[in-house]
């Protein structure tokens, strides 16, 4: 008798992980700054070039997923093949472009993850969410949302965000948040990505990541900065 209730136990908490109710938002790059042709003349830039912008029009038709609950999210690229046989290779260069890899947050415990690949290695990167906004009082409407616009000073890749209080979450893509609001659209680089459509109370099924080594984001930036001072080291 206590093996079939130790068996219903289980099987109703399993049942009731899978059918958590969560948010589903869907994210598309609308902007990027094309590379320029510096070089006319040399045909090998030229052609570096030509393939670098062909994999820029090759994001835009990537499928970017946010998913979260009340307490966690999930944001990754949803895995996008070559269709133009006229460009070979060139959603493999975009995923290099915008980047790879699975984002976690847990805001009760306050966790971040992202998953990375790196020289055949697996890594899962650990930090804490702690983000230094600064919140400006500039507003725009970004799909019917209310937005305002936040910085990160200190931080040269992201440019600004823009985040809306109408989704109570502090979650949003790449693995940003902590702002009393969806984040609706990153400036990142050369790349804009927005915000194309949401779905509320929606089946989820959010697991913390389990992939290759467990290391704190202090090692691993310390890690790659190594691995790029021995790739560029002079003769």
């Amino acid at each position: 008798m206590i093996r079939i209730l130790k068996f219903w136990s289980i099987l109703l908490l399993s049942f009731s992980a899978f059918s958590q109710k969560g948010t589903i938002c869907h994210y598309k790059i609308v902007d990027f700054k094309e590379f320029e042709i510096k070089k006319p003349d040399d045909e090998t830039h030229r052609y570096a070039v030509n393939t670098l912008n062909q994999a820029v029009e090759a994001t835009l038709k990537f499928d970017f997923v946010l998913q979260f609950n009340d307490s966690v999210s999930s944001f990754q690229l949803v895995n996008q093949m070559d269709n133009d046989a006229n460009k070979p290779g060139a959603a493999a260069i975009g995923h290099a472009v915008i980047g790879k890899g699975e984002f976690y947050q847990n805001s009760k415990k306050g966790i971040w993850l992202k998953t990375s690949e790196t020289t055949g290695k697996k890594y899962t990167v650990q930090d804490s969410i702690d983000f230094d906004w600064v919140v400006t009082k500039e507003t725009k409407t970004i799909n019917g949302f209310t937005c305002f616009k936040a910085e990160l000073p200190e931080n040269k890749q992201i440019k600004e965000v823009w985040f809306t209080p109408q989704i109570p979450t502090s979650f949003g893509p790449l693995g940003f948040g902590g702002l009393p609001g969806l984040i609706v659209e990153v400036k990142r680089g050369t790349f804009v990505l927005s915000l194309v459509e949401i779905s509320t109370n929606q089946p989820v099924n959010i697991k913390k990541p389990d992939f290759g080594t467990l290391i704190s984001a202090e090692k691993y930036s310390k890690m790659m900065d190594k691995m790029r001072g021995t790739i560029f080291k002079k003769n």
